[in-house]
C-alpha cells in the first residue's frame, strides 16, 4: 500500500469460501452502522493525529531552517539569513495547520462527551436520551469524518510545501506522514460517500431535523455572544458566524426544493454541503476557544497570558483566512446540475477510455 506500512492490513479474496450469519437477517446494514460509525470516528481522529504531526514537524523546521530576509526588514541580524517563519506565506501555512489541528481536536471533544452521556443515558435507562443523543452523533459523525480527514491530507501536504524538497526525504519523516494520512479520507467511506450520507440520510430522509436542531444551537449560541460584555472582535466573530450558519441552513432547504424535481442536486452539492458544514462547526469550536481565552486573560487563568494570546490570535486567523472558503463553496452548492452530467460518458475523451 501507499503509506500504512506498518499497518496490519491486507487483500483478501473470499472465493469459493462459506460465510456465517452474524445477526439478524436482512439486518445486515444497521448492524454495519453500528460499528462503522465508531470506526469513521476514530478515522476522524486519524485526521485530527495526523495534522498534529504534521504541525510539530513544520514549525520544528520552520524555526530551524533559514533563507532570504523578511520583507518588512532584517530579523536576525547575527544570522547569514532569517528563519524562514518570518515569512507571510510560511506562517499561513504554519497558522492552517495550527488552527485546523486544534480546532478539530475541539470538534471531536465534542462528540466524546457526547458519547459519555449516552453511555450514562443507557445505564440510567433513559432510552429517550439515549436515541437523541445517538441520532446527534449520527448527524455529526459524517462531517467529522469527511471534513477532518480531508483537511488533514491538506495539513499533511503542507507540512511538506514548509520543508520544500527535504519534505522528500524519508529520513525527515514528514513525507510519511502524508502517505499515511491520505488513506484516511478513503477508507471506512470516502469522503463522497459520508457526504451522501449526511446530506442524503441524515438531513433529506429526517426531514431536515437534524439541521434546524444544530443550526437553532448556534443561533443561540451567536445571540448569546452578541448580547453579552465581550469584546468587539468577539461579536464581530460572532456575527460571521451566524451569517454562515444562517447561509448554511438555507442552502439545506434549496437543495431540498431542487432535489424535490431532480435528485442529483444532492450528490452535486453534497460534498461542498459536507465541508461547509465542517468550516461552520469548526468556526463554532474556535469562537468558544477564543471567549475561553478572552476571560482568561481578564480573570487570570491556570496558563500563562501567551498561551491565551495565542488561542485569540488562532481564532482570528480562522475567521479571517479559513471561514471565507465557504464562499466558494456556497457558489458550488448551487451550480447547476446541467454543469456536470450534460457531458455524455462517450464523451469525456476521444484517444483513449474508448
Amino acid at each position: 500500500k501507499m503509506g500504512c506500512h506498518g499497518s496490519p492490513t491486507c487483500e483478501i479474496n473470499f472465493d469459493n469460501a462459506e460465510g456465517l450469519l452474524i445477526g439478524k437477517p436482512n439486518k445486515g446494514m444497521s448492524h454495519m452502522f453500528t460499528f462503522i460509525n465508531t470506526s469513521r470516528l476514530g478515522t476522524a481522529m486519524q485526521g485530527v493525529a495526523l495534522s498534529e504531526t504534521s504541525w510539530q514537524n513544520s514549525l520544528w523546521y520552520a524555526k530551524d531552517r533559514v533563507s532570504m530576509r523578511s520583507l518588512s526588514g532584517t530579523k536576525e541580524p547575527a544570522k547569514v539569513a532569517d528563519p524562514i517563519i518570518v515569512h507571510p506565506s510560511v506562517r499561513k501555512m504554519l497558522l492552517t495547520q495550527k488552527a485546523i489541528s486544534e480546532g478539530g481536536r475541539c470538534m471531536l471533544y465534542e462528540c466524546a462527551v457526547l458519547q459519555d452521556k449516552m453511555n450514562e443515558a443507557k445505564l440510567a435507562g433513559d432510552e429517550s436520551k439515549e436515541k437523541a443523543i445517538d441520532d446527534r452523533m449520527g448527524f455529526l459523525t459524517p462531517i467529522l469524518k469527511g471534513f477532518l480527514t480531508e483537511l488533514g491530507v491538506e495539513v499533511a501536504s503542507l507540512g511538506i510545501q514548509v520543508y520544500g524538497g527535504h519534505g522528500y526525504i524519508k529520513s525527515n519523516k514528514q513525507e510519511q506522514v502524508l502517505r499515511d494520512m491520505r488513506i484516511a479520507s478513503v477508507w471506512e467511506g470516502t469522503t463522497q460517500i459520508q457526504a451522501l450520507d449526511l446530506l442524503g440520510r441524515k438531513i433529506m430522509l429526517q426531514k431536515l431535523q437534524p439541521i434546524n436542531a444544530h443550526c437553532q444551537e448556534i443561533y443561540n449560541f451567536c445571540y448569546a455572544t452578541l448580547t453579552t460584555g465581550e469584546g468587539q472582535r468577539v461579536k464581530w466573530h460572532a456575527m460571521k458566524l451566524l451569517f454562515k450558519t444562517m447561509q448554511w441552513h438555507f442552502a439545506t432547504y434549496r437543495i431540498a426544493a431542487g432535489a424535490a424535481s431532480n435528485k442529483d442536486v444532492i450528490g452535486m452539492a453534497s460534498v461542498e454541503y459536507l465541508m461547509y458544514a465542517g468550516y461552520v462547526c469548526m468556526a463554532h469550536h474556535w469562537l468558544k476557544q477564543e471567549i475561553a481565552a478572552e476571560k482568561g486573560l481578564k480573570d487570570g487563568g491556570l496558563l500563562t497570558p501567551e498561551f491565551y494570546q495565542a488561542k485569540i490570535s488562532t481564532s482570528h486567523f480562522y475567521f479571517e483566512n479559513l471561514l471565507p472558503r465557504t464562499d466558494a463553496l456556497y457558489t458550488q452548492m448551487m451550480s447547476s446540475p446541467e454543469s456536470v452530467m450534460k457531458l455524455k460518458a462517450e464523451h469525456f475523451s476521444f484517444d483513449h477510455a474508448l
